[in-house]
């Protein structure tokens, strides 16, 4: 009972990012996962131990707090760790000039450019990409101390970002000569406020870069049409051919579209693109498509969601046959959209499918405001795993689940 109590603090602190604040808000939430053990969880589990001993907390009446106070006196070495990994991965970029370095950012589609660019790109060249969604500045530490090679040619970082200048933060510290911006859109608006602040923030890629430079970006998104630099091109879906791929959905299209422009600029041939193409596959979580044992279709698109991305999964779901269920629990982040977000998201899913599943409390009021006149069939759950305890109800081989987001446990 009190390793499984101590496993569930650790966990906590740790997908809240070492915060105290969303560790304390995370105290009335049940958690499920298992914590990694990494270096520092290790130092932190190591020094809540020795206030124990010394006799600062009792653990089965303050361990919470104990916990929270050694994550507080970690603070100022974790940040020198940090710096130590920084400083060494902008030591090992200054040592390559030859380097080829392009950085990805946008509201939504990047990690998926950023995959099918480097699987277009390790055609001809040694590729080293940011692993899953490593777009933070330890992220590139870890990507350039980890994995960068004496004959890497390219590098490629995905770039996040939740409030104004992280972008150049990142940019500062890669000196990135290409860039894409995929996407700006209405993501992360509880930190950014509103979606001129996003573009701001997505500009600072575009900035950063030298004017020999090449930049690209979705000609379609009128946020992006403002973005500015000598060697900007934009990719409008109307001009380009049409690319075979297994990748479901128009966006995806355009996701590959971006990535192909740049490849061909680094001389891979039209031939080379079409064969890659071909073997390119959906990114975990990302609108993959997964053919159930029992014949029923999944497309996962639960590793995040925002309303652009819905918009394009639901008319992958119009495509389909038999019968055709959505499970989501909704937005995060969205802000003051927020409401606005889930009554558009609500009108589309009623245009589409036959039976809504909700998960969870947090976008629950929407839901019900939303679907309120609807004819279809709606159940609200607690979590996923009641969730999958209706699908032996609604499905049957042929049907089709679209699993649109699934919030992080903080939420």
């Amino acid at each position: 009972m009190m390793l499984h109590r101590w496993n569930d603090l650790l966990y906590k602190m740790q997908i809240c990012g070492y915060q105290n604040h969303a560790y304390w808000n995370l105290m009335g939430k049940v958690t499920t996962g298992k914590v990694q053990w990494t270096a520092r969880v290790c130092r932190l589990h190591w020094l809540t131990v020795f206030l124990v001993i010394l006799g600062f907390g009792l653990p089965l009446l303050c361990l919470a707090q104990t916990l929270a106070c050694a994550n507080w006196l970690m603070r100022p070495y974790e940040k020198r760790v940090q710096k130590h990994f920084l400083r060494r991965a902008q030591r090992t970029l200054r040592q390559r000039p030859d380097l080829i370095k392009i950085g990805i950012t946008g509201s939504y589609g990047k990690t998926s450019v950023k995959n099918i660019l480097a699987q277009l790109l390790s055609v001809k060249y040694r590729v080293v990409a940011s692993p899953a969604s490593f777009n933070t500045p330890m992220g590139l530490a870890r990507t350039v101390n980890e994995n960068l090679q004496s004959d890497t040619q390219v590098l490629i970082m995905e770039m996040g970002a939740r409030r104004e200048g992280e972008i150049k933060e990142l940019c500062d510290l890669l000196q990135p000569q290409h860039g894409i911006v995929t996407s700006i859109g209405a993501c992360h608006l509880a930190t950014f406020g509103d979606v001129e602040t996003v573009a701001r923030t997505k500009a600072e890629l575009l900035q950063a870069l030298p004017k020999n430079g090449i930049a690209i970006t979705d000609g379609d998104n009128e946020w992006c049409q403002k973005l500015e630099h000598p060697n900007l091109i934009f990719v409008k879906a109307a001009k380009c051919k049409h690319i075979e791929t297994n990748l479901c959905g128009e966006h995806q299209q355009k996701n590959l579209q971006m990535a192909v422009v740049l490849a061909r600029l680094f001389s891979v041939s039209d031939n080379e693109i079409r064969q890659v193409a071909k073997t390119l596959q959906a990114t975990p979580h990302r609108l993959e498509k997964i053919i159930a044992p029992n014949g029923i279709i999944i497309f996962d698109d639960s590793y995040n969601a925002n309303p652009v991305s819905a918009k394009s999964a639901l008319a992958v779901l119009r495509t389909q046959t038999g019968r055709k269920v959505v499970q989501t629990p909704g937005f995060v982040e969205q802000g003051t959209n927020t409401a606005s977000a889930h009554r558009e998201f609500c009108a589309q899913i009623k245009e589409v499918a036959d039976a809504v599943i909700v998960v969870g409390e947090l976008n629950r009021v929407y839901f019900k405001q939303g679907l309120q006149d609807w004819q279809g069939e709606v159940v609200y759950v607690a979590d996923r795993e009641t969730a999958k305890k209706i699908y032996p109800q609604w499905l049957k081989r042929g049907d089709t689940l679209l699993i649109i987001n699934d919030l992080p446990e903080q939420y």
